[in-house]
Parts: structure tokens; sequence; C-alpha cells
């Protein structure tokens, strides 16, 4: 009978998680500067986990909470404060798992040769202005979040 838990448990945990090894690639408008880093993102059934492969830098989500650590620093944010970094978390979530219904409650959404364009409603619509992203089966390809101060992000899976 343990074993059969165990075994539950185990198999539990691999459906809920994920991980992906990406490269992120920030544009400062106000820098007129790109910088990139690349790293890990692992998915679980509760948080959403980055770590940024140079610096060693972890960012942690559970709930409305992202917790960042770096070497011994430990800081906490509440990320009902900061609905861009909030927005980045769950669009990520989103489009990585296919969650439709909620790209749909923030966004209009298109779909142009297999390049989705999500189109933000009310709310946060003065913090984004647009987010595309090109996704197969297997891979995210990009996401790329444009921001209304003209910064943007993106993401691209490798492998």
């Amino acid at each position: 009978m343990f074993r059969y838990i165990v075994f539950i448990g185990f198999f539990t945990i691999v459906i809920f998680s994920k991980n992906i090894h990406f490269l992120e690639e920030k544009y400062y408008s106000a820098l007129d500067s790109t910088f990139q880093k690349r790293g890990n993102i692992h998915f679980s059934k509760d948080e959403i986990e980055i770590v940024y492969e140079e610096d060693k830098t972890r960012l942690t989500v559970k709930g409305d909470i992202l917790m960042t650590q770096k070497g011994k620093n430990k800081k906490e944010l509440d990320l009902n404060k900061k609905p861009v970094i909030k927005m980045f978390f769950i669009l990520f979530e989103a489009i990585y798992f296919e969650k439709k219904d909620i790209l749909q409650s923030y966004f209009h959404m298109t779909n142009k040769e297999g390049i989705s364009t999500l189109i933000p409603k009310k709310d946060i619509a003065q913090y984004i202005k647009s987010v595309r992203y090109y996704k197969t089966t297997k891979k995210l390809n990009f996401l790329q979040i444009n921001l209304k101060n003209s910064d943007r992000i993106r993401i691209e899976e490798i492998r």
C-alpha cells in the first residue's frame, strides 16, 4: 500500500511539474539597451520558480507573493502591488500550458500564420501594449511582451 501511495505521489508531481530552459531578452527604452539572461523555469502545481544561470538569482511565485533570493539576500513582494510583474507570470503560465480561458479574460486574441497576438483589455492596458507569441506543441518558440513605456521582454525556450 505504501508503494502505491508513493507511486501516485511521484506521478502527480510529474504531471504538475515542468522544467524549461530559456533565454530572456529585455529592452529598456530609457537606456536604449538590451540585456540577456539564461535560466531555467520550473512550474509546479503551487508555484513558479525561475533560476538565472549567470547570477544565480532565484525568483519564486507562490500565490500573490514573489520571493527573490540572490545569495543570502531574500525579499518578498506582494504582486497585487505590482500588476505588470504579476501579469508576466500569469501570461507565461497561461501561454505555456495553453490556458486559453485565462488569456481571453485579460486579452483580445488573434492568430495569424501561427503567431498569436494579444491586445490587453481594460486595467492592464495601462501597462501592456501587446503580447505576441509562437508556440508549437512541444516548444515555446518566443513570447514577447511590449510594455506601454516602450520596454519589451522576449522569452525563448532553448533546448
